[in-house]
């Protein structure tokens, strides 16, 4: 049964029929019948975020979608985090004219099929307490405002086109998770010989067998260890898995089909 927290990627990698579906219940959904620009919604979106996304109930999709299958009604959606819901049309806030640290354009990434977390993540970094992150995306960001809070940031949107977003980020003076708090994603040159375990993953593991083999074998570790992946792809969710919990980590794709993740678990 389909259920509001599935990923949009995931519902179509397992029922591609259901894109129809998806793009009658909303013309917000039509950009992913193209398939170059199938993944403009990040991996990270769930059908109760696209949902919003596209102006409509979260329960009404998934039970249409479930109604499409053939399949039982949908469970009422579980309350959505309050981090997540859309800011949208609400009003302004007032650190608003703080300067701006860091401004970044994703829509160039989104349109040619690309995942711009990483970049986003990277730019967040760069910027202080009582500074502004801004990004150009296509529609509301809304998996960014829990993972950035995390982060020490208050997050707000305004639509400026029907797919043209101006996101802003604020990072709160003195906030946990400000420049002077350790930082996920923050190893710089790790060394990579030196680490306490190593996971090695297969082609053809099926989501979210890769994820769950790191994070246990990460949750085996003690504080300040390091976890040295071999991964077959540059793993996004598991990437903001690592960006909410805390641990630092260091990429590198070293050719087709090899990555390497350091992960040192965090306190």
């Amino acid at each position: 049964m389909i259920r509001p927290e599935m990923k949009v990627s995931e519902l179509l990698e397992q029922h591609p029929e259901l894109l129809e579906v998806l793009i009658e219940a909303s013309p917000a959904f039509a950009k992913l019948k193209n398939p170059l620009l199938r993944r403009t919604m990040p991996r990270l979106v769930s059908l109760a975020q696209a949902a919003r996304i596209g102006g409509l109930e979260p329960a009404a999709l998934v039970e249409r979608l479930n109604r499409a299958l053939g399949g039982e009604e949908a469970e009422p959606p579980s309350q959505a985090p309050a981090g997540n819901e859309s800011r949208v049309g609400s009003s302004p806030p007032p650190w608003l004219t703080a300067p701006v640290g860091a401004h970044l354009d994703v829509r160039p990434i989104l349109e040619a099929g690309g995942e711009p977390f990483g970049k986003i993540m990277a730019a967040a970094r760069t910027v202080s307490p009582g500074e502004r992150l801004v990004l150009e995306v296509l529609f509301e960001p809304l998996p960014l405002y829990r993972t950035l809070a995390k982060q020490g940031f208050a997050g707000w949107c305004e639509q400026l086109e029907q797919e043209h977003y101006r996101a802003h980020f604020y990072r709160l003076p003195g906030a946990a998770g400000a420049r002077s708090a350790p930082r996920a994603g923050g190893l710089g040159d790790a060394d990579w010989s030196g680490y306490q375990a190593e996971v090695f993953l297969e082609e053809n593991l099926e989501p979210p067998l890769p994820m769950m083999r790191v994070l246990e074998a990460l949750a085996r570790l003690v504080a300040a260890q390091r976890l040295l992946v071999h991964h077959v792809r540059r793993p996004v969710h598991l990437l903001a898995r690592l960006e909410q919990e805390g641990h630092p980590y260091a990429l590198r794709e070293l050719g087709p089909g090899q990555v390497e993740l350091m992960i040192e678990k965090g306190s």
